[in-house]
C-alpha cells in the first residue's frame, strides 16, 4: 500500500497573523483591511496577486451519456455559457444547477488521463492519477501515483514558510481505498481532515500544529461555553470603531466573523448529533472521540461535511492561510447511500455499476443510471451551495469567486466502464482572470495534464505539469 505523509494537512499556526496582540493565543486571522494592513494577512505575502484554488474530486463518474443511457449531466452545446441559457438545461442536465455562476464557468469535456482504463477496479489508479497527471503504479485498491500531485506544485510555489496543502476527506474512510489523491511525492499520499471541527480549530489556532493537541485558549473557550468571536469581543468591537477603517473595511470584518459564526452554529448542531456534548461548540473531549463512529463520518452527513469542508477552505482563503486546498470525497469505491425522492437508496458504487455488487455481476438496480443522474445534482448543488458562501468573500484585489477558483472532477467518468476518458471538469472562479471563463468547451481528447498545466498558469507557475502546455482555449491572453 502507498506510504502516508504524515505531516498536517493544515496550515502552520497562525500567531503573527493574530487578531490583535490581547487576542494573540487565539490566532484568529483577519480579512484584509486597506486602513489596518499590518494586522491583515494579506500583508505578509509577496507583491504578486494571489490565487486560490481548491480541489474536488468525487466519485463514481456521472451520468453523462454512455450506451443508451441518454446525456444528463453535460451542457446542452458547446461555447458561450449564460445564466438564461443554463436555466433551459437546469432540469435535465446537472451543471444547469450552477447558472447562477454561468460567468465564472469553464466547462471542460473530452480530456483523459493517462490511463484512460482501468487495468483492475480502476478506482485507485483513477484518483492517483487525476491530479498527478501521470500513470499509476500497480493496480486495484494498491496503486498509488508515480509523482507529486498539482497541489502540491502550487504549495510549493507560492505558499508561505513551506506551508502544505490545505488537504481535507469527506466521508468515512472504509479502508479498501482511502486516501489517495493528494500527493507529496511518488506514492507519498497525505492524509485528509475529514472532521471540519478539526479544520476549524486549526485555522483559528486551538490545536498547537506540532503537539496536535489542544491550545490553552481551547479550553478557556471549553469552560466558557463560547465562541471563538465571544472571548474575543471587547477587541472586536476596538477594532471596528477605530477611525482607521474604512466602511468597506468594517463590512469586510463583520462578514468575516459572521461567517465564523455560521460555520461553528452549523457545526455545533453536528457536535450534539456525534458526540452528545450538549451543543458545546469546542467540546474537546468529544473533538478527541470524533474517530469512532460520530457523526462527521456519518452517512447522512456525508454532503454537509462536504458543504463545510468548502465554507471553511472559502474563508481559509479569504484569510490567505493558504492558497491551494485539496479534497477527496468519499472513499474509492463510494458507498454512501443517498435519499433520493424521500427514499435511502441502494449504495452510490453499486449505483454506478448498476447493479447490487461492488464488481462485474449482480442483480441489476432498477432505474440505476436515473439515480445515478439524481446523485450528481445532488453533488452539484452542493458545489453551489459552496460557491454561494464564497461569493460573499472579497479579497483586496476584488471578490475570491474573481481571484479563486474552485475545480471538481471525478476520478472515473462514467460508472459502469470505469472509463477515464471524457471526465467530468468544472472550473468555477476566474483566477484572476486568467481562465477564459463563461464558455464550455472541448478538450479534444487532451490529457489532463494540459489542464492541470493550465491551472499552474493561472498561479503564474510557468513550468508545464507532465505535458507540454496549457490547453487551448482554456486562458485568456
Amino acid at each position: 500500500m502507498p506510504r502516508q505523509e504524515t505531516n498536517s494537512p493544515m496550515i502552520h499556526r497562525i500567531n503573527r497573523r493574530a487578531f490583535l496582540a490581547a487576542a494573540g493565543t487565539t490566532g484568529v486571522a483577519l480579512p484584509f483591511l486597506e486602513g489596518l494592513p499590518e494586522k491583515s494577512a494579506f500583508a505578509q505575502t509577496g507583491g504578486n496577486k494571489p490565487v486560490f484554488g481548491f480541489f474536488i474530486s468525487a466519485a463514481n463518474g456521472v451520468a453523462q451519456q454512455y450506451g443508451q443511457e441518454p446525456e444528463r449531466f453535460w451542457p446542452t452545446q458547446l461555447g458561450a455559457l449564460t445564466k438564461s441559457g443554463m436555466e433551459a438545461f437546469k432540469n435535465d442536465r446537472a451543471t444547469g444547477i450552477l447558472s447562477d455562476y454561468a460567468e465564472h464557468l469553464l466547462i471542460i469535456r473530452g480530456v483523459k488521463l493517462p490511463l484512460a482504463g482501468p487495468t483492475g477496479c480502476g478506482h485507485a489508479q483513477g484518483l492517483a492519477q487525476c491530479l498527478t497527471a501521470k500513470p499509476p503504479t500497480g493496480n486495484g485498491n494498491g496503486a498509488t501515483s508515480t509523482g507529486p500531485s498539482v497541489d502540491t506544485v502550487i504549495a510549493n510555489a507560492v505558499n508561505s514558510q513551506g506551508t502544505s496543502p490545505l488537504t481535507l476527506y469527506s466521508g468515512a474512510k472504509g479502508g479498501f481505498i482511502d486516501d489517495r489523491l493528494s500527493f507529496s511525492d511518488a506514492g507519498k499520499v497525505r492524509a485528509g481532515e475529514g472532521n471540519p471541527y478539526n479544520v476549524y480549530n486549526r485555522m483559528v489556532g486551538l490545536i498547537d500544529s506540532g503537539t496536535g493537541q489542544p491550545s490553552p485558549t481551547a479550553n478557556l473557550l471549553l469552560k466558557r461555553r463560547k465562541s471563538v468571536n465571544d472571548l474575543i469581543h471587547d477587541q472586536i468591537q476596538r477594532l471596528q470603531s477605530n477611525p482607521k477603517l474604512s466602511k468597506a473595511d468594517k463590512e469586510r470584518l463583520q462578514l468575516h466573523f459572521d461567517s465564523i459564526r455560521d460555520i461553528e452554529d452549523t457545526m455545533a448542531e453536528m457536535g450534539g448529533e456525534m458526540t452528545g456534548c450538549s451543543g458545546s461548540l469546542l467540546d474537546m473531549d468529544a473533538l478527541e472521540s470524533v474517530n469512532d463512529g460520530n457523526a462527521f463520518k456519518q452517512n447522512d452527513n456525508f454532503e454537509k461535511v462536504i458543504r463545510l469542508h468548502g465554507e471553511l477552505v472559502g474563508l481559509t482563503f479569504a484569510c490567505n492561510l493558504n492558497r491551494v486546498a485539496v479534497m477527496q470525497v468519499g472513499d474509492g469505491t463510494d458507498g454512501t447511500q443517498y435519499v433520493i425522492d424521500g427514499q435511502k437508496r441502494e449504495r452510490f458504487h453499486h449505483i454506478s455499476h448498476r447493479i447490487n455488487s461492488d464488481g462485474n455481476s449482480g442483480t441489476p438496480i432498477a432505474g440505476a443510471a436515473e439515480l445515478h443522474a439524481k446523485i450528481d445534482r445532488i453533488r452539484i448543488t452542493t458545489v453551489k451551495e459552496i460557491l454561494d458562501k464564497w461569493a460573499q468573500y472579497s479579497t483586496p484585489d476584488g471578490p475570491l469567486l474573481d481571484n479563486g477558483f474552485l475545480y471538481w472532477t471525478t476520478h472515473v467518468a462514467v460508472g459502469p466502464s470505469h472509463s477515464m476518458s471524457n471526465m467530468p471538469l468544472i472550473i468555477a472562479g476566474k483566477a484572476g482572470g486568467a481562465f477564459k471563463t463563461g464558455q464550455y468547451i472541448d478538450g479534444k481528447n487532451a490529457e489532463i495534464g494540459q489542464v492541470l498545466t493550465g491551472v499552474l498558469r493561472a498561479y503564474g507557475i510557468q513550468s508545464n505539469f507532465n505535458a507540454n502546455g496549457p490547453l487551448a482555449g482554456m486562458l485568456n491572453g
